[in-house]
């Protein structure tokens, strides 16, 4: 694309972001620095149109971005450098005192604020729970054919699940289980554990113990048990404020899928083999209902772990560098603060 359409392109999609109304070609005259006649803007306003960059939406209105319009814009206007937008200072962040938050509190914590920085939907994974260390565990017995398993991580992960058994061990003989358990397996992650259970246990215990089999078998239960990340979700709200989601029918599409945990899930993990902040508009995200939106994600964790993602959801019509800015520094926040549980 040749530098003045580049320029009026640009010009349309930066005086849609902030009006929300379409953008004619006297409008952009007056925009543009140099002198440059409203014939010849129109003539690129229809090569643009042509381009499939910009549309039409009444016969009578101006022009506004299509999704193509907005990808050329990102890619080759913006050039935006995804990496350390913003320099994180590590004093700024959690203080000493604030350091022993669950982990619940600090997702919550940077959910919300990531919310109000963009006045959009901020979504956070919470970390794989595979790569997660295990601190102690609970075996509780509930009847003679059920028992609950308790699992807490060193970065303050709790999940729980009631399991059934042909026939449940009494509460003494649970609590040697998992004095064993915990013994053997604390420290490592979730996934060492899976992967090592039988062995460990076979190396490190007499099979003539009467426990021996009930810790292989209560063992393999409770840690190849199916552990969700959970997803914390702020600012569904902000996107009532938006011209786009006036109509009553398109806001309810999008708040079913804002309520469907799942399908933000889904829509976060494919950013985890990424590097970089990711941005998909519109038709380019897998989710139906979010045709109409731009999710911009990013992950957090370190070069050894990528524990989770994070990432936003806004009208096609957001101020994208703003918003790819503060959440590199939101993934910076949250990688420092789990940094500190880790260690």
């Amino acid at each position: 694309m040749e530098k003045r359409a580049e320029l009026v392109l640009e010009l349309i999609i930066e005086h849609y972001i902030k009006t929300a109304e379409p953008v004619g070609s006297r409008a952009l005259t007056k925009l543009i620095d140099f002198k440059i006649s409203a014939a010849t803007i129109r003539n690129i306003m229809s090569d643009l149109t042509e381009m499939g960059m910009i549309v039409q939406p009444h016969i009578s209105a101006g022009r506004i971005p299509t999704d193509q319009g907005y990808r050329y814009y990102i890619n080759q206007i913006l050039h935006l450098d995804t990496h350390c937008i913003v320099e994180f200072s590590k004093q700024a962040y959690y203080p000493t005192e604030k350091q022993a938050q669950r982990l619940e509190d600090i997702l919550l914590d940077i959910t919300g604020d990531l919310s109000r920085a963009t006045d959009c939907t901020s979504v956070i994974i919470s970390p794989q729970p595979a790569v997660s260390k295990l601190k102690k565990m609970e075996l509780i017995k509930l009847n003679e054919k059920q028992l609950l398993i308790v699992l807490v991580t060193q970065i303050g992960m709790v999940r729980n699940k009631i399991v059934y058994l042909r026939e449940c061990p009494d509460q003494s003989m649970l609590d040697r289980i998992k004095d064993q358990l915990c013994s053997m397996f604390t420290g490592k992650t979730i996934l060492d554990i899976r992967n090592s259970l039988v062995e460990t246990v076979t190396r490190l215990m007499d099979e003539s113990d009467d426990t021996f089999v009930q810790m292989i078998r209560i063992g393999k239960k409770a840690f190849s048990m199916d552990i969700e990340n959970e997803v914390f979700i702020m600012g569904r709200s902000k996107m009532c404020a938006f011209p786009e989601f006036r109509d009553q029918d398109r806001l309810k599409i999008l708040f079913n899928v804002l309520d469907d945990k799942k399908a933000l899930f889904d829509t976060l993990l494919g950013v985890m083999d990424k590097v970089g902040i990711q941005v998909r508009i519109g038709n380019e995200n897998s989710c139906d209902g979010l045709n109409q939106c731009s999710v911009i994600a990013g992950t957090y964790g370190s070069s050894d772990y990528l524990l989770g993602s994070l990432g936003i959801i806004g009208p096609m019509r957001m101020n994208y560098p703003k918003i790819i800015s503060e959440i590199d520094y939101s993934a910076q926040k949250l990688s420092h603060a789990l940094t500190q549980f880790l260690d």
